[in-house]
């Protein structure tokens, strides 16, 4: 019989608050910083706002993290 190794998963050790602000520029540049930010297992978001285009990528995010999250 086999044995499996369990795979290691880093512990959240920092739980952050996201205000991400308007405009289409600053839309378009968060989602590499959100990108990160979700790759990153080490930090769980713990709210998320925005206005503008903020608002949408917030909106995203939200919706993403209710259905399941980050865990590809």
């Amino acid at each position: 019989m086999a044995h499996k190794a369990k795979r290691h998963r880093p512990t959240v050790n920092k739980h952050i608050n996201l205000a991400l602000q308007g405009g289409g520029s600053h839309g378009a540049f968060a989602w590499g910083v959100l990108d990160r930010i979700l790759e990153d297992e080490r930090i769980a978001i713990e709210g998320i706002m925005g206005t503008n285009a903020g608002a949408m990528n917030a909106a995203l995010i939200a919706h993403g993290l209710t259905q399941g999250g980050n865990l590809e």
